[in-house]
């Protein structure tokens, strides 16, 4: 290993988080290797012996979340307030997994003689994202543990100390060695140790290219879960008698947390035409008093992105809004230096989905206004998407909404509620280039497990249990 991984904060580029070596293939073979040998024991340990590890690592994030919350908004530049709230979900996740979550790889019973029984996979890679760094990493860490699997951690490179802080909390909550590793490095890491031939699933959260790539280059390991979490382009319909005082809270809060990073985040708007001109003013409003800033600030709410790198590839889709048929609408004046950046609004003269300004996902603070002329109108542009994650009806009528269930083609679809209200104890995830599997949220042990079916006879033989034409032996 004799590259270096030097993590410095976007917002401030002399605060250096820390340096941390990159994995080479030897390093690799060996993390895998650990989590290998250590996986018998750890799945023989059983779930009381498990859970008492889990639970002590709860304890610890609780009394760690403060810390935990200021290196993840020094590290991707995300808002106090917002960290705080991801810090908080690491202990969450440990009380969701050992109480609800287990239920669904219960063994179970099928009549006389039959069962099942559920077991761990063996060694899993977790290819951890940037937006969430502590959250999502450990939403799969605390499930595949839990169900008696081995962990190799690859924390996305602009967060390998938020990556090396949670791998350090678990060996004090008394993991034993092997069954965490961990690994830093950019994609080419993630990609090697995704494909080693020892790891027995992948558990990844991050782009459609990148997951798109894992899948090719796993075709021919059909037997390797590769469970995908890949992000949205996230609709809201706006129906004419909607609440717009809350619509437009939960739009603004839908576009700008996270700075947009967030695969939940909206980016389409389906308004009914008599409220396209209203909904567009007001939320330009609402929009422009965003405070940025600072992510540590206390009054901050959204800091910048994660990287330059991100904020030219906003600025690259929002120069296409016109190219598209939009019109930009004043937000901010003030030029902000990279990677802050406004959030971003375009109002569309039609809802057209064909430009891939409305088809791709473009992880930024930047949203497009479309009207409908009615709520069958809005379902059809809603679903004319490549993802599948999540959409909001806006309405008073329950029924407006009901008629929407089944029909919105999204793995999450909320009522009066943003894009990015998710509960941990529902399935998480989308279909289409959102991903497969559900990789997050309450079924997060199915994939972490494999089940092994049973028919059973303790009794001695019967004759007369032949069919025609078998003799007796």
């Amino acid at each position: 290993m004799d590259r270096e991984l030097v993590s410095r904060s976007p917002a401030n580029p002399n605060d250096e988080i820390g340096r941390f070596a990159v994995a080479d293939a030897a390093a690799i073979d060996a993390a895998v290797a650990h989590a290998r040998a250590a996986f018998p024991r750890w799945r023989d340990a059983g779930l009381a012996a498990r859970s008492g590890v889990l639970q002590r690592f709860a304890t610890l994030a609780r009394e760690r979340s403060e810390a935990l919350a200021v290196l993840i908004a020094r590290e991707v530049g995300k808002a106090i307030w917002d960290a705080r709230a991801e810090a908080a979900l690491l202990a969450a996740k440990v009380d969701v997994t050992l109480g609800e979550g287990l239920r669904f790889v219960a063994d179970f019973e099928a009549g006389a003689g039959a069962r099942a029984t559920f077991h761990p996979r063996g060694v899993l890679a977790v290819l951890a994202p940037f937006n969430f760094p502590a959250h999502l990493a450990n939403g799969h860490i605390v499930p595949a543990l839990a169900t008696g699997n081995c962990v190799v951690l690859k924390p996305s490179e602009l967060a390998p100390g938020v990556g090396a802080w949670l791998a350090s909390l678990w060996r004090e909550a008394g993991l034993p060695d092997g069954v965490l590793e961990l690994v830093q490095g950019d994609a080419g890491v993630g990609r090697t140790l995704a494909l080693h031939r020892d790891v027995d699933g992948v558990l990844f959260t991050g782009s459609w290219s990148a997951g798109r790539s894992l899948a090719e280059a796993t075709l021919d390991q059909p037997g390797k879960l590769l469970a995908l979490e890949m992000g949205g382009k996230n609709a809201m319909i706006v129906c004419d008698d909607a609440d717009l005082d809350l619509t437009l809270a939960e739009a603004a809060l839908s576009i700008c947390a996270t700075t947009g990073q967030r695969c939940s985040s909206l980016s389409r708007i389906f308004v009914a035409e008599r409220l396209v001109d209203e909904v567009t003013e007001r939320l330009a409003r609402v929009l422009a008093g965003v405070r940025i800033g600072a992510p540590l600030a206390p009054d901050t709410f959204m800091g910048p992105l994660a990287s330059c790198a991100a904020h030219a590839r906003l600025g690259r889709y929002r120069a296409l809004a016109a190219e598209a048929g939009g019109t930009r609408i004043p937000i901010c004046e003030q030029e902000l230096p990279p990677p802050f950046a406004a959030p971003g609004l375009a109002l569309f003269p039609d809802a057209s989905q064909s430009h891939r300004y409305h088809r791709d996902e473009i992880f930024g603070p930047e949203a497009g206004v479309y009207p409908v002329v009615d709520l069958e109108h809005a379902i059809a542009q809603a679903n004319d998407c490549d993802f599948g994650l999540a959409a909001s009806v806006m309405t008073r009528e329950r029924s407006r909404y009901e008629h929407c269930v089944g029909r919105v083609r999204t793995g999450i679809l909320n009522w009066n509620r943003g894009t990015i209200g998710a509960s941990g104890r529902l399935p998480f995830g989308g279909s289409g280039r959102s991903g497969n599997h559900r990789p997050a949220g309450i079924l997060a042990a199915v994939y972490c497990s494999v089940p092994q079916s049973h028919l059973e006879y303790a009794g001695g033989f019967d004759p007369a249990t032949l069919p025609p034409g078998m003799p007796q032996p």
